[in-house]
C-alpha cells in the first residue's frame, strides 16, 4: 500500500461521524502505514507522514501539492541548534539576509517581506510594525516546544495570501498529553575566540490533563541570551558606521494554550503567550491570544479562529533627536474554513474559508522627535481550494483567492498544482500561481522613519508605492527508495513593482544624492532613503537533493541550490544577499539506540550586500563565499536524561564585517547541553 493509500484512509476517516471517530481513525490510518511499511521497505518513512502546510487541509508529505521540506523531531533532538533560524540554514532554496548581523529568512531568491512565518497555522509575521522584516519572526517560539518545521518553497498565496508569495514556514508545536509530562533544557556555547560574546538558552514545555478527557494544558517557555563581541574583535571595521561583531541579545517567551474537548464532535483551544526579545538597542514586547474551534461533522471539517497581537517596538537610538522612537502596532486576525469531499466525476476534496486582517500602527515620533502618526489597514478574502482526484496516479490541486484591500481594491491569484506519480518510486510535481502584496503600514507611511547604517542614514516610507504583482512556476521531481532518494526541482519567479527591502542606501553623503530613492539630509547631515518599486525583478533556479542509507545507522544527506537573482528593470543587476550558489552536506550515524553523532559542512557563494535599485555596479558592495563544519553528538543517559554537545565550526572559518551592511560569522565554538524529562 502506498501514500496514495494513506491520503484515502486520511479522508474516510475525516469524515466519518466523531462518534465514530476515536476507534475507526485509528484504525483506516493504522492499518494504512502498517500495511504501506509491510508491501514495501522501500519506501522512506517520511512519504507516509502527514503534512498541513501545502494544502488546505492534511495530506501525505509524497503527494502534497508543493515543494516541500519537513525538519522532524529526530532532527530537533539530534542537531546542536540554538534555535529555529539556525535549524532552517541547511534547507534547499532557502537563504539569509544577514545584514547587519541580523538572520532573515529568504526563500528562491525573494526577500524576507515574502515569507510568511505560522505557529500551529497561525500568522506571527511581525513585518507590519518594524522596517527588520522577519529577523524576530523566527524566535517566538522556543525548540523545546516544537514538534516538528514544515517548510514550503514557491508561492502560497491563494491559501495564506501576500505575505507567502516566497514561501511559508510553519512551526508545529507540540500538543497537549493526557498524562503530566514536562522536560527542562538547558544548554551552553562557548566560543574559542574570547573577544567573541558566548550565548545560551533555558527553555521548558509542560504538558498534561486540568480535568480528565475533557480540560487540556500546554505552557512552554525559553531564556536565551548572547553576550556582546568585544569592540575590538575587528579592528578593520569601519569606525563609526560599524558595530565589530554580534551585539546583546535576551530573550525571553512563555506562552499556554489550554483545550476543551467539549464533546466528540467540537474542541475549542484558547492560547496566550508574551514574548520580550531585545537586539542591542532594539526591544519587542510582544503580547498575543486567541480562540481557535475545531469541529468534526458528518459532513465534513471546520476551523474557526480569531487571535490577535500587540508589539511594542522600541529603539534606543531611534531618531535624529535621541528619542526612542516608540511605536505600538496591533494586529488582529479572523479566519474560518470548511472542508468536505464531493464526488463530481471525479473525487473532490475541497475546501472553502474567508479571513479578515486588520492591522494598526500608533506612532509618537517622526525623524525630528516632534509627534508622529497613526494609520491603520484592513483586507479580506475569500478562497478555495479543490484537490481532484483525476485517476489513482494523478491528482490535481485548483486555488483561488479574491482579495479587498482597503487601498488597493480587488485582487485574485490562482493557483494550479499537479502531482503524477509514474511509479511506486517516482513521482512528478509542477504547477503555476499569481500573487498580490500589497506594501506594509510602515513602508507607505513618511512619518515613520528608522535608523540605518549603523546610525549614520535614516530610511522612511514612501505614499506613492504600487503592490507587487507575482508570477511564479515550477516543475520537479522526486524519486524515493529503501536506501536512496533524490529530487530535483526547477522555478522561475517574476515579480512587477518589487519594492526594494532594504531600501538602497549609504552614509557617503556624496554618493547619497546619486540614489534615485534619495530624500534628502537631516539637520545634522545624515542621508534619508525612502523605499521604491523596482519595475519588475525575476529569480530562477534549480534546487537538487540527494539521501543515501547505506545501512540502518547510517544517512547520508546532500542539497544544492542554484539562484539567479537579477533586478530586470535594471540591467539584470543582482539582487541583494542572494548568493548563486548554496549547498549543504551531512552525515548521520546512530552507534546504538542511546548514541548518535551528525557531521554537517555548509557553504554559502558569493554575495551582494547593498545594490543600488538603479543598477549601477559601481556603488555596489559584495562579499566572499564562505564554508563552515559542525560536529554534534548526542548521548541518552537515562530515559529521563539526554546530552548533548559538539563543535560547530570546526575549522575556525571566522568572517568579520568591515561596514555597517556586510556580517559577521562565529569561528570555533563548543556547546553542551542537557535535558531533563519528567
Amino acid at each position: 500500500m502506498s501514500s496514495r493509500d494513506v491520503d484515502r484512509a486520511l479522508k474516510n476517516a475525516r469524515f466519518t461521524q466523531k462518534t465514530q471517530m476515536n476507534a475507526l481513525n485509528l484504525l483506516l490510518v493504522s492499518t494504512a502505514l502498517t500495511c504501506a511499511s509491510a508491501a514495501s521497505a522501500q519506501e522512506n518513512k517520511l512519504l507516509d507522514e502527514v503534512v498541513v502546510t501545502a494544502s488546505a487541509s492534511e495530506v501525505t508529505y509524497k503527494n502534497a501539492p508543493a515543494s516541500i521540506s519537513v525538519i522532524t523531531a529526530d532532527d530537533l533532538e539530534n542537531q546542536g541548534a540554538r534555535d529555529v533560524r539556525s535549524l532552517l540554514e541547511s534547507v534547499e532554496g532557502l537563504t539569509f539576509n544577514r545584514a547587519g548581523n541580523q538572520s532573515k529568512v529568504q526563500i528562491r531568491g525573494l526577500n524576507e517581506n515574502y515569507t510568511l512565518f505560522l505557529i500551529d497555522g497561525k500568522r506571527v509575521t511581525s513585518a507590519p510594525n518594524a522596517f527588520r522584516g522577519n529577523d524576530y519572526d523566527s524566535g517566538w517560539v522556543p525548540l523545546e516546544a516544537v514538534e516538528r518545521i514544515e517548510i514550503v518553497r514557491g508561492p502560497m498565496s491563494s491559501l495564506y495570501g501576500s505575505d507567502a508569495i516566497g514561501g511559508v514556514v510553519n512551526i508545529i508545536t507540540k500538543k497537549e498529553t493526557e498524562e503530566w509530562h514536562g522536560s527542562l533544557t538547558n544548554e551552553y556555547t562557548l566560543q574559542e575566540n574570547r573577544k567573541s560574546g558566548d550565548y545560551g538558552r533555558t527553555g521548558f514545555n509542560l504538558s498534561g490533563p486540568i480535568l480528565k478527557d475533557k480540560l487540556f494544558m500546554r505552557t512552554y517557555g525559553s531564556w536565551d541570551f548572547r553576550r556582546k563581541d568585544s569592540s575590538t574583535l575587528n579592528p578593520d571595521s569601519a569606525s563609526g558606521r560599524a558595530n565589530a561583531g554580534f551585539a546583546k541579545s535576551d530573550n525571553k517567551h512563555v506562552d499556554t494554550t489550554v483545550t476543551w474537548d467539549v464533546n466528540q464532535e467540537n474542541s475549542v483551544d484558547f492560547n496566550a503567550g508574551y514574548s520580550k526579545r531585545t537586539h542591542d538597542k532594539t526591544t519587542l514586547d510582544r503580547y498575543s491570544a486567541g480562540i481557535t474551534h475545531h469541529g468534526s461533522y458528518e459532513f465534513g471539517e471546520t476551523e474557526l479562529r480569531v487571535f490577535g497581537d500587540r508589539i511594542d517596538n522600541s529603539y534606543g537610538h531611534g531618531n535624529a533627536a535621541g528619542d526612542d522612537m516608540p511605536n505600538t502596532a496591533y494586529n488582529f486576525n479572523g479566519d474560518g474554513k470548511v472542508s468536505f469531499d464531493a464526488d463530481l466525476l471525479v473525487p473532490n476534496f475541497i475546501t472553502v474559508g474567508a479571513t479578515y486582517q486588520h492591522q494598526s500602527l500608533e506612532d509618537k515620533y517622526v525623524l525630528v522627535g516632534e509627534g508622529g502618526s497613526d494609520s491603520s489597514l484592513w483586507q479580506a478574502a475569500a478562497f478555495i481550494e479543490d484537490r481532484l482526484e483525476i485517476t489513482e496516479d494523478f491528482e490535481v490541486t485548483l486555488g483561488g483567492r479574491l482579495d479587498k484591500h482597503e487601498k488597493f481594491g480587488w485582487n485574485a491569484s490562482p493557483r494550479v498544482y499537479g502531482v503524477y506519480h509514474l511509479t511506486q518510486a517516482l513521482t512528478f510535481k509542477g504547477g503555476w500561481s499569481s500573487s498580490f502584496k500589497a506594501p506594509t503600514l510602515l513602508q507607505m507611511s513618511p512619518n515613520w522613519k528608522q535608523v540605518s547604517c549603523g546610525g549614520d542614514c535614516f530610511l522612511e516610507g514612501a505614499e506613492d508605492l504600487n503592490p507587487e504583482l507575482g508570477s511564479s512556476f515550477e516543475v520537479g521531481f522526486k524519486y524515493d527508495e529503501a536506501k536512496w532518494s533524490a529530487g530535483l526541482t526547477g522555478f522561475h519567479n517574476t515579480i512587477k513593482d518589487m519594492i526594494q527591502f532594504p531600501p538602497a542606501r549609504t552614509a557617503d553623503v556624496a554618493v547619497a544624492q546619486t540614489y534615485s530613492n534619495y530624500v534628502g539630509l537631516t539637520a545634522d547631515g545624515k542621508p534619508i532613503f525612502k523605499f521604491e518599486n523596482i519595475e519588475e525583478a525575476r529569480t530562477m533556479g534549480i534546487e537538487a537533493n540527494l539521501t543515501l542509507r547505506p545501512t540502518d545507522e547510517l544517512t547520508v544527506s546532500a542539497n544544492y541550490t542554484y539562484l539567479d537573482a537579477k533586478n530586470t528593470s535594471a540591467n539584470d543587476a543582482p539582487l541583494a544577499f542572494q548568493p548563486e550558489h548554496t549547498a549543504n552536506v551531512k552525515l548521520d550515524y546512530n552507534f546504538s539506540e542511546k548514541l548518535s553523532f551528525a557531521l554537517s559542512a555548509n557553504y554559502v557563494g558569493e554575495q551582494y550586500t547593498s545594490v543600488p535599485a538603479n543598477g549601477d555596479m559601481a556603488f555596489a558592495r559584495k562579499v566572499d563565499g564562505y564554508i563552515t563544519a559542525d560536529f554534534t553528538g548526542r548521548y541518552d543517559v537515562n530515559e529521563n536524561f539526554t546530552l548533548r554537545a559538539g563543535v560547530l565550526n570546526i575549522a575556525d572559518n571566522q568572517i568579520l564585517k568591515t561596514d555597517w551592511d556586510e556580517f559577521n560569522v562565529d569561528g570555533r565554538r563548543y556547546f553542551i547541553s542537557g535535558t531533563t524529562r519528567f
